[in-house]
């Protein structure tokens, strides 16, 4: 197999106008996850949370984030005008592949905009995944803000690296071969 990962550095003689912002939904963030992450044995559960945005944003990169438990994740924005941006959808999660993932272009959500994500969580002994067997019961821990929690523990969050909106920001390329093009 082969390693195709990169990072880039960039330097300027000025400060950033805009910092960039993290927003994170669910565990130990924003917003809480209804019903609560509180997972029987030999069940099914399926979670959502959400977040109403107070301004006009530019998405750079999502993070969801589960456990071994988790089976699915998808995220979308839902505008005041019945609009639904896509944020991320991981119809088959796996624990081993949780990323930042970087947009081709900025998303802009809209002032009022409602960030939602929905995940579902087996803890049955049909899920291959699942560390305990028999399953037993998962609860999401609260402890030492998250840091604590170990990968047989749960959790579920929705992570966003953002910027506040200018106009145009959806015109420009995040993509690694055009990153001379952003603009402060």
């Amino acid at each position: 197999k082969i390693d195709r990962s990169h990072f880039n550095i960039f330097y300027s003689e000025t400060k950033p106008t805009r910092p960039t912002e993290e927003l994170m939904l669910g565990t130990n963030g924003v917003s809480a996850i209804r019903p609560p992450l509180n997972i029987a044995p030999d069940s099914i559960l399926n979670v959502r949370t959400q977040y109403r945005i107070d301004r006009d944003i530019s998405i750079l990169t999502v993070n969801p984030h589960m456990h071994l438990l988790g089976t699915n994740f998808l995220a979308y924005a839902l505008t005041s005008n019945g609009d639904t941006i896509p944020l991320i959808n991981i119809p088959r999660w796996d624990f081993r592949w949780q990323y930042f993932y970087t947009f081709k272009v900025m998303q802009k959500i809209p002032k009022g905009s409602i960030i939602v994500a929905e995940g579902t969580f087996d803890n049955t002994g049909n899920n291959p995944n699942n560390p305990y067997n028999p399953p037993r019961e998962i609860i999401e821990r609260q402890d030492l803000d998250g840091a604590g929690m170990r990968t047989t523990d749960e959790m579920f969050q929705f992570i966003i690296t953002f910027l506040d909106y200018h106009e145009g920001d959806e015109q420009i390329s995040l993509e690694p071969e055009n990153r001379s093009l952003i603009k402060n």
